[in-house]
């Protein structure tokens, strides 16, 4: 019995190097790679949820003052989501003089949509764009993010999403810059090679007519996470998803900056996984498996343990690595920090996991959330 136990942990930790490997060997596949040309340039309107955001919107809105794209072609919604902060009056004076930012107070739901979707929902129903731009405030994309995304519009094309990584330079900063990245190298791996995952919700565009065959956001079943149900929904309606992984479409994100609100943050995406497709929860299952098995393995052959660990910190410091390069950017003190980030993978990992089993609701923005809608 302790035999095929021991077999068994073996041979997850097989599965796990198995996926660690297609995963690094799918980011050069060069599938889709192809660039919609748009011509003439299609209406754009960028949909942005606020809540709380006096400390990140005035960064946000200067970002998208500064899009390379034509004035007259794109529009910029902002819902103020019944905040008790500076965040309208922020708001309001940093797009003085712009006719094509528009600030709205949504104070009233929307069908089904709560939190975000129902900001989203009510925008939804304001914008004049051909394809639907989201991001949150305490991202800035760069100049180039809206001609990136809409080149992966092809006809079939309902959904897009680039990458978004954390901005900063402190110690927090980078490792949660990297735990980004590692994730979202996920993400892009699985699209590579066709695998329906998500698209991220602080960095995506949607065709406007995929996301009125939805319904829209009042019409489609509460999810702590938008982001994948729309995505669900939208490719189940039969169109196709492009995941971006460039310079052009990066998205530069706020770090988490105390433990509470990482660990609800975290909270709520395990919540919101539970309605990925059974391949992302087995997926998920081994990741979190990884560990305990390596634990049994050390009691058994502390040798052999070590080695797994060094082959498993060297594939995913590899993987790492090539997403950094793809992105054109550089990972200061790499070796050090790619150390650090083992012992906060590791850390995170079990935190995460002992905090999801607690029996309490996920709180994000002042807002409690439980499974199936606001507590």
């Amino acid at each position: 019995m302790a035999l095929a136990f021991l077999i068994g942990f073996y041979g997850l930790i097989g599965v796990y190097f198995f996926i660690q490997l297609l995963s690094l060997i799918a980011l050069f596949i060069t599938k889709n790679r192809t660039e919609v040309k748009h011509d003439p340039l299609p209406m754009v309107s960028v949909l942005l949820a606020a809540r709380n955001e006096s400390h990140t919107i005035e960064r946000c809105l200067n970002a998208l003052r500064q899009l390379d794209y034509p004035i007259d072609k794109f529009e910029v919604l902002i819902g103020n989501d019944d905040s008790s902060d500076d965040t309208q009056f922020i708001a309001e004076r940093c797009i003085q003089g712009l006719p094509n930012f528009k600030i709205y107070t949504i104070d009233a739901p929307l069908g089904k949509a709560l939190g975000k979707a129902n900001v989203l929902a009510h925008l939804a129903h304001k914008a004049k764009g051909h394809y639907f731009f989201i991001t949150d405030c305490d991202v800035a994309v760069p100049k180039g993010w809206i001609k990136s995304l809409l080149g992966s519009f092809q006809s079939d094309v309902g959904i897009a999403s680039g990458t978004s990584l954390c901005y900063g330079h402190s110690p927090n900063a980078l490792l949660q810059r990297i735990d980004w990245l590692h994730f979202m190298g996920y993400i892009k791996a699985f699209a590579n090679l066709g695998i329906s995952c998500t698209s991220v919700g602080n960095n995506m565009a949607v065709r406007a007519e995929a996301y009125w065959q939805t319904g829209g956001y009042e019409n489609i079943e509460f999810s702590i996470t938008e982001d994948y149900k729309l995505f669900k929904e939208v490719t189940q309606n039969g169109w196709q998803w492009r995941n971006i992984l460039s310079p052009q479409s990066l998205g530069l994100t706020m770090p988490i900056s105390t433990l509470p609100e990482f660990m609800h943050q975290r909270k709520r995406w395990l919540m919101g996984a539970r309605e990925l497709p059974l391949i992302w929860k087995i997926m998920l299952l081994i990741y979190g498996l990884f560990i305990p098995s390596l634990l049994v393995m050390a009691v058994y052959d502390p040798l052999i343990a070590l080695y797994v660990g060094l082959i498993k910190f060297g594939l995913q410091s590899i993987f790492i690595l090539c997403l950094h390069l793809k992105l054109g950017r550089k990972l200061n003190f790499w070796p050090f920090s790619l150390v650090f980030y083992e012992i906060y993978f590791y850390a995170s990992t079990i935190g995460t996991a002992l905090f999801y089993l607690l029996p309490i609701a996920s709180v994000w923005k002042g807002r409690t959330y439980k499974i199936n809608g606001l507590k």
